[in-house]
């Protein structure tokens, strides 16, 4: 009987001592979501920001990070403008969270939308993927240099993702920066079709992201430079490839994945979500995805964020404006 009373007493206890903890982990952030959180993708399936954002949301269920499931939605359409509308109309909500990429910036500067990316609030930067120079190994280009001596003297065909996208930006941010002829730009519907016709030779360069070039890597294409800002170190293909920095052009361009959550959204879902994204980052299986695929790791939140976004910004505006896609920029740098 008196073992049997002790045992009764241990178990209240650890029932205390569960709920303790429980209500602690709540008292932390001072709040935590009730109802499944939509978790918007503003591209379709299949692309980049949708692997992050259902990998994201895989890993959190799996390791029981969340009291409820983040749900992926896509919502596709206008570069990213219909995602963005629909996130900008919750106004306060905090079960809605959406992943972005460089259309967050790009499609309020180019279509001119009456909100941009200071109406959001900003959660955390999880990654910056990346992008290379690419070109078929047959093309007697060995080097940056070599391709930039033939792109003064010529336009050169290029190709890459959509119009007036990333990897056109990246194109127009190099012709800018390293004095090239125009560029011959052909806009394909997404990466894997980019690299086959850099593969068919239908067109001479691309800057693809590593995992779109990688299929046909070293066969068949060719890798001059990366546009990040150091080099890929860890990786074992291309550790040794230069930057753009480094060989002497001043440009870097990288791809932000980062997660934002609608205005006004109350400070203690803010704070919740990046904590939340936080203990996604710092698991293996996040940071061996990011290792496998090349992107880099970088984890900010909330003001540190939104000054990176800032400066984010501030390169697309000057960029886009020299190349004529941008207008009304004074109120879009407000």
């Amino acid at each position: 009987m008196k073992a049997k009373a002790v045992l009764v007493v241990s178990s209240a206890s650890l029932g205390l001592a569960v709920l303790f903890l429980f209500g602690a982990s709540i008292s932390v952030y001072g709040w935590e979501p009730t109802r499944p959180v939509e978790f918007i993708i503003m591209a379709g399936q299949g692309g980049g920001a949708d692997k992050y954002a259902r990998l994201i949301s895989g890993l959190a269920d799996k390791h029981n990070l969340a009291p409820v499931p983040l749900v992926p939605i896509n919502k596709v359409g206008g570069a990213g403008a219909v995602a963005m509308q629909y996130v900008q109309g919750k106004k306060g909500d905090d079960q809605t969270i959406m992943i972005t990429l460089s259309s967050f910036v790009m499609t309020p500067i180019a279509q001119q939308l009456p909100f941009n990316y200071k109406d959001f609030t900003p959660i955390s930067l999880l990654a910056l993927d990346n992008f290379f120079l690419w070109v078929h190994r047959d093309i007697p280009w060995k080097s940056v240099a070599d391709f930039v001596k033939t792109a003064k003297k010529r336009s050169t065909k290029v190709g890459g993702t959509g119009s007036k996208q990333e990897d056109e930006l990246i194109f127009t941010f190099f012709e800018q920066r390293a004095g090239l002829k125009p560029v011959s730009y052909v806009p394909f519907k997404g990466g894997g079709t980019v690299a086959a016709n850099l593969v068919g030779k239908h067109i001479e360069a691309s800057v693809n992201n590593p995992s779109e070039g990688l299929p046909h890597y070293p066969s068949k294409l060719r890798a001059l430079a990366t546009f990040a800002e150091s080099r890929h170190t860890e990786s074992k293909e291309f550790k040794n490839l230069p930057t753009m920095k480094e060989l002497g052009y001043n440009i870097q361009y990288q791809m932000m994945r980062g997660i934002f959550g609608p205005p006004d959204m109350p400070k203690a879902a803010q704070k919740y979500y990046a904590a939340l994204m936080k203990k996604v980052y710092d698991l293996k299986e996040f940071q061996d995805f990011l290792q496998k695929n090349i992107l880099d790791a970088k984890y900010l939140k909330g003001d540190d964020f939104a000054e990176w976004v800032e400066r984010y910004n501030d390169l697309h505006v000057e960029v886009m404006t020299k190349a004529g896609w941008a207008k009304a920029v004074a109120r879009l740098t407000k």
